[in-house]
This record gives C-alpha cells, structure tokens and sequence, in this order.
C-alpha cells in the first residue's frame, strides 16, 4: 500500500483505505480487584469510562477499545516529544499493567458507504448494521490473520489493529477484499 499508484485507487469509488500512522497505542490490562480504583484513574486521566463488554468509548482526542475480559487498548494522537503510554503508566501505577503497543501494531482504517459490504464477502463476522453496531469491537481472523475491529462511531467505517509482522500481508487481504467487490479496477 506504499505505492503512489496504488494509494490513489485506494481513494476511488467512495472507499478510502488507508494506514495510521498517527496515533499511540497502549495496552491496560487491569490488576485483580483493582476496576474501582483502574475506573477512577482513567476517567481522572483520559476523561473516559472503560467498556465493560466488546465496545469503544471516545472522549477529549482518546478512545479505549475493549480487548478482552479486563484488557483494553487505549488510541490517542501521537505527538513529538511525549509518550502518551509513559504518562498513562504513571497514573495507573499499581492498578493495572501498562504496555506500549505503538511499534508492535499498525492500525488500518477502511471508511465509505460501502465498507461493509466490501469486507463481509471476506470476513468471519455479521458486519450489518443490526449485528455490529457504532462502537462494535470484535476480535477475529482476516485472511488467517490476528485482528481485532471496531466500527467507527459514525458508522460509515472500520478500524483494524493488526500485528506490525503481518501489517503487509493484511493490506493485501484489504485490497483484495475490495478488488472481489470491483472497487478497484
């Protein structure tokens, strides 16, 4: 996906694909008998709530998305000179491990009116708009890999964190789950 040509046809047909580079990941993973504590230190330090089921919740420039029972992933805007990870460890010191995830994940972003049904021909999950709702997280397998999914807020896209190892491989998956559909002629 690095080349000029082929970042070009990914804007056509009103489907973006696209790869953030943008933002900080961190992984928080909660401490036995902890949550009040955890929940009190992260609405103090990213002014959101933590989802109790396979969910997103935004708030001031941060998301944190569901990742399993008791782990989340928390997305913000990567700025020079700060390490959002180093600063969200030192808040919740003693109530959760904290992990820097930034160079071990790329993220992927799959946006347009016709998204969903680009990628259901090709993935293991309901991605209709009754069964994967705004804010829906899923962890899955595209094309044999490791992904975990959220649906935009705004329901018009996808995001898709996936291993950085197998980060070509799955911009392949996309642009072929999207070829089978004619986007990309």
């Amino acid at each position: 996906m690095s080349n000029p040509a082929t970042e070009a046809a990914l804007n056509r047909s009103g489907l973006t694909i696209s790869r953030r580079d943008d933002v900080a990941m961190t992984h928080v993973a909660l401490r036995r008998g902890r949550r009040a504590d955890l929940d009190a230190r992260v609405s103090a330090t990213l002014g959101l709530t933590l989802p109790d089921t396979s969910r997103t919740v935004e708030a001031a420039g941060q998301m944190a998305a569901w990742a399993g029972p008791e782990q989340w992933l928390v997305i913000g805007p990567q700025e020079a000179g700060t390490d959002p990870s180093a600063a969200l460890a030192k808040a919740l010191n003693g109530v959760a491990s904290v992990v820097d995830v930034s160079d071990s994940r790329v993220i992927f972003r799959v946006r347009g009116a016709s998204a969903a049904d680009v990628l259901s021909l090709s993935m293991g999950i309901d991605l209709h708009d009754k069964a994967f709702k705004p804010g829906d997280v899923a962890i899955t397998h595209a094309s044999h890999l490791g992904v975990m999914v959220w649906r935009h807020a705004d329901g018009q896209g996808y995001d898709f964190a996936c291993a950085r190892t197998y980060a070509v491989d799955f911009g392949h998956w996309l642009e072929d789950a999207c070829s089978k559909r004619g986007v990309f002629a």
